[in-house]
């Protein structure tokens, strides 16, 4: 027979979590460094939206399919673990890769390993749409499912009013989107604020919340030794990627020391004395590049 006990849900969030969830922005990105709670903030988003929206519909992706069953729905912190005296009392049934709430809402778990494979959700409505592990998705997928986050007929809370539909995503820097995903939302973009994005960018309103090890104090309790595995990833670019979640750093890259507080300036305007040089690479296999180099003159005449 069911308890009180099995009724009773704890959905506890860390500061930085907690931020991407009372976020006025609708197109998220959370994340940057390994073990800032990026999973743990979308599972108990959807289940809490879930619960109190009836007939919500989450989608939850990743690309590979194992990947969302053994992250998302299996282990200790899994859906099915969580949701366990929910389930027991009948507020929740899970169904394959379905979870059904009560009161009409569900959560899809869904995948997305080719390209091809984007046009199953050609007739989707996707009230939220949460990718874990962006960067693991091409530019081409992405917005074909930001494209199908739409709300029709669904009424809101007034306590979320103009925060659905909306898009959280997770990722750590690199693989095979990590350009698209910093040009999208890293880039020229002062973290934590809330902006328009451009009609053919979505037109939604953006926001890179960037989190790290730090932010998730539940990592450091449950696996004190995690910091240490990062550390010993044994590339520097790596560990500045995945611990500290630097974006400017890319494996293999022929300038791996690459540095933004170092080698970045600010824009300033360029004095007409200076000169300037053109270089460039007509290529072969890929289309051309050009570049304009300046300096200051050091013991050269004017051209």
């Amino acid at each position: 027979m069911p308890t009180k006990a099995d009724a009773e849900l704890n959905i506890d969030l860390h500061e930085k979590q907690q931020v991407a969830f009372y976020s006025d922005a609708t197109e998220i990105l959370y994340g940057g460094a390994a073990g800032g709670g990026k999973s743990h903030l979308m599972r108990m988003a959807a289940v809490t939206w879930c619960s109190e929206i009836p007939g919500l519909q989450v989608y939850l992706f990743r690309r590979i399919r194992d990947d969302l069953v053994k992250n998302h729905m299996e282990g200790p912190s899994g859906f099915r673990e969580f949701l366990a005296g929910w389930v027991e009392c009948g507020f929740v049934k899970i169904v394959e890769d379905e979870i059904r709430f009560w009161n009409g809402s569900k959560i899809y778990l869904c995948h997305c390993k080719d390209e091809k494979d984007r046009f199953k959700y050609q007739g989707a409505e996707i009230h939220v749409l949460l990718i874990d592990e962006l960067t693991h998705f091409t530019d081409k997928i992405y917005r074909f499912l930001r494209n199908r986050v739409r709300m029709v007929g669904i009424t809101i809370p007034e306590k979320y009013r103009d925060k659905f539909p909306r898009i959280i995503c997770g990722a750590n820097p690199g693989g095979v989107g990590h350009q698209f995903v910093k040009m999208t939302f890293i880039d020229g973009v002062e973290p934590l604020k809330v902006y328009r994005a451009a009609n053919s960018e979505g037109g939604m309103l953006r926001q890179y919340i960037p989190a790290k090890l730090e932010d998730n104090p539940s990592m450091a309790e449950n696996d004190p030794g995690y910091e240490n595995r990062l550390s010993g990833l044994g590339s520097e670019s790596l560990v500045r990627a995945m611990r500290h979640g630097d974006w400017d750093i890319v494996e293999g890259a022929f300038f791996d020391n690459f540095d933004r507080q170092r080698h970045v300036i600010r824009p300033f305007e360029l004095p007409s004395h200076w000169l300037l040089f053109r270089a460039g690479d007509w290529g072969s296999a890929k289309p051309f590049a050009f570049w304009l180099v300046c300096g200051r003159q050091r013991g050269l005449q004017d051209a």
